[in-house]
């Protein structure tokens, strides 16, 4: 078995904030912060730009969120840009992490304004949403956009 090891560099495009992140097996690390890869699809490039979504979700919340994932359309793979995307799990904490991976900003921002997108977020704001269920969100979900400024593969 081959394991590969990818490490990034990545800098936030609003603060120049940098973090590292490692893939490794099912395994993915933010700055020292442990997930277990639950979803995924794609492979990772050594450049374009990473959303990291941070969504805060309830002890009693994260069954019903991670079974939304792992059941979720799968219609953002088809999209011009999209490279990869993980749900991460958090190894110690609340906070899960939704990573996706573009080509530019311009095709992550041009997903937002699909009919993919509108599909995946269709039940938002609605009873049928996450968002509104009582006891899944543990506060207000977040997101922020960095740039792939190095890549290594071990």
């Amino acid at each position: 078995m081959v394991v590969i090891i990818i490490n990034l560099t990545l800098t936030d495009l609003h603060n120049s904030e940098a973090l590292t992140l490692q893939e490794k097996d099912i395994n993915c690390i933010i700055n020292n912060e442990n997930y277990q890869i639950i979803d995924h699809a794609g492979t990772l490039q050594p450049n374009g730009v990473i959303i990291l979504n941070y969504v805060p979700i309830t002890l009693e919340g994260r069954m019903k969120f991670e079974e939304r994932f792992q059941n979720r359309p799968k219609k953002i793979e088809n999209e011009d840009g999209f490279w990869a995307i993980r749900t991460l799990r958090p190894l110690s904490g609340n906070m899960y992490v939704i990573l996706s991976q573009w080509d530019s900003i311009n095709s992550f921002k041009n997903w937002q304004n699909s009919s993919a997108y509108s599909h995946a977020h269709k039940n938002r704001g609605t009873k049928e949403g996450i968002d509104q269920e009582k006891g899944v969100l543990g506060g207000k979900p977040s997101h922020r956009i960095y740039q792939v400024s190095t890549i290594y593969k071990i």
